[in-house]
């Protein structure tokens, strides 16, 4: 496996996301039916109340979609933690992004180790374990995986880590951002509700809609409390992806010199 298959495309693959496309249950008519006069006036209401934080549940697909991509654009940080099923090994971890382009994230596949990322000031370093090692640099034989196991990696002269795992620190943030927008940018609307849940320990509101990619089904968890923020994506059995810490300082600082070792000439060591 190549390290760049380890970064958003292999996990928003697996959940079949790159925004949020609608479906309609019924296979008809996408969305809401038109709303009565007394849904409409229940929707009023709610709206008033929403506009504090909860009260979603009894507006529009299209209006709490609106809330969702209101809250999402004023994001100047967030945190995902996810669990994906992948042909090339179960995937799982958590990435904390902001606005200034800090990063701190793990990353785990079943059977081939784990890893630390961090960036900040535009460098990405990468602390992976022994097992690990062998998906970044596939020609490490033992004695420099267990000489390099636990250091930081970073790369002075190629693009793998800065554009590889770069791209992995990104996908939090960035993914709320484009949530409920089509690539152009303009609003997607459709879809259909399913009530309530709690996801860690808020009350959402539950949205059913369909993946672009593949078009399997996906429910997304809306904030129902405070500001409507994404919380939950779930893609059936392929897997699922949480967020949390809206807004929170993202901790990334440079590792120790000591603790660092460049990736290019741990590579020409390896031959």
């Amino acid at each position: 496996m190549r390290a760049n298959r380890l970064l958003a495309v292999t996990v928003l693959s697996a959940l079949g996301v790159t925004g949020l496309a609608a479906c309609g249950s019924d296979g008809t008519k996408k969305g809401d039916a038109a709303p009565t006069a007394a849904t409409t006036a229940a929707a009023s209401a709610a709206a008033s109340k929403s506009a504090a934080g909860g009260g979603l549940e009894a507006l529009s697909v299209e209006q709490i979609l609106d809330r969702m991509r209101a809250a999402n654009a004023k994001l100047k940080s967030v945190k995902a933690d996810f669990q994906v099923q992948d042909s090339d090994g179960d995937i799982s971890g958590d990435v904390a992004s902001d606005s200034e382009g800090n990063c701190a994230g793990t990353i785990a596949i079943k059977d081939k180790g784990k890893a630390e990322i961090l960036r900040t000031g535009g460098k990405v370093w990468l602390k992976p374990d022994a097992d690990f090692i062998k998906v970044v640099v596939p020609g490490a034989n033992t004695s420099v995986a267990n000489l390099i196991a636990g250091k930081w990696l970073t790369s002075s002269k190629t693009g793998d880590l800065a554009d590889g795992f770069g791209e992995f620190c990104d996908m939090s943030l960035q993914l709320l951002k484009k949530a409920g927008l089509n690539d152009d940018g303009t609003p997607e609307n459709d879809g259909t509700k399913g009530g309530t849940k709690q996801v860690g320990g808020v009350e959402a509101v539950v949205l059913r809609v369909k993946s672009k990619e593949s078009g399997d089904p996906l429910e997304v968890a809306i904030a129902n409390e405070g500001e409507a923020h994404l919380l939950s994506m779930v893609s059936g059995e392929t897997g699922s992806m949480q967020f949390s810490d809206f807004d929170a300082p993202v901790r990334a600082a440079v590792p120790a010199a000591d603790q660092i070792v460049d990736l290019d000439a741990l590579k020409t060591a390896a031959g």
